[in-house]
Order: structure tokens, then sequence, then C-alpha cells
């Protein structure tokens, strides 16, 4: 027996054009659960940028409450998995997430077809509780129009 169920959430392809850091997935909880990210994935997508730009992705608490946002859909790994009780949210945003602590930082080369990258916490340390929500953030060297995707392998 699984001692957890495990969730999958994208943000979907997300075209980043302008060097402003960007939050573009956020994972909130219920006020009295934890969600565990056990894993980010991300890729890009066409771009024109020339050779030797680059992708930051990063992995952080939120410093404020974002609100709103349209809501993304926490796919379950095992079918007999009950539904999730994390909320996950791209783009939107009434009140959109700002940059806490850091939690990881990735930087991809912003060239076309990046495959999908995956990093793995060392243990459980990247959590979505009370009152904080993770997100992913993105920013690119140069404003060139590039398609980006975060995504969240979440464990309840």
């Amino acid at each position: 027996m699984a001692i957890s169920d495990i969730y999958t959430v994208d943000s979907a392809m997300v075209t980043q054009s302008s060097t402003t850091q960007t939050g573009i997935l956020e994972l909130r909880t219920a006020a009295t659960k934890r969600a565990f990210v056990t894993g980010v994935r991300m890729k890009i997508g066409v771009t024109a940028a020339a050779a030797g730009n680059d992708v930051v992705f990063t992995l952080a608490r939120a410093a404020n409450s974002p609100s709103g946002g349209t809501a993304a859909n926490l796919r379950a790994h095992d079918a007999a998995s009950a539904a999730a009780i994390s909320s996950a949210f791209i783009g939107s945003w009434t009140i959109a997430p700002t940059l806490g602590n850091v939690l990881g930082e990735w930087v991809l080369p912003q060239t076309t077809g990046s495959m999908w990258e995956e990093f793995p916490p060392l243990g459980y340390e990247w959590v979505a509780g009370v009152s904080t929500s993770l997100v992913g953030f993105v920013t690119t060297s140069v404003a060139t129009a590039t398609p980006v995707e975060f995504q969240f392998v979440v464990s309840e």
C-alpha cells in the first residue's frame, strides 16, 4: 500500500517575452493540510533566442498571499486516488505571487527544444502548507518570446 497519493500538475506552455521574473505555476493547500513537491520538471519550446542566453526556473515560497488565478488540474498517478486536497493555479492572479524563500533554482539554455528536465529534492523539504504556497517562477536572460513549461510532482 502506498504511503501517499502522487499527483502531477503543470503550467502548460507559457510564452515568456520579457526578462521579468514571472510566476507561472502555484501550489496551495487547505489551511490544515500539507503537500510535498517531490519533483519539478521544466521544458523550453521553440524560441528565436540567440545562443548563450538562459532561462532560470526558480521554485520558491510565495512571500505574499496570492489569490485568484486560473485553476490547473492535479492529475492522480493512481486512478484509485482520492481527489487532491491541494489546488494549483496558473496566470491571471488577482494578487500575483511574489518571490519568497528560494528552495531550488535551475538554469537551462534558452534554446529550442529542451527536453523535459527533472529534478527531485533530496528529501521532503519542498512543502506547501498553512499560509504557504509554492510557486514556479521563470526568468529569461533576453526578452525573446520563449515558450516554457513548469510541472510539479506532488505527494499528499
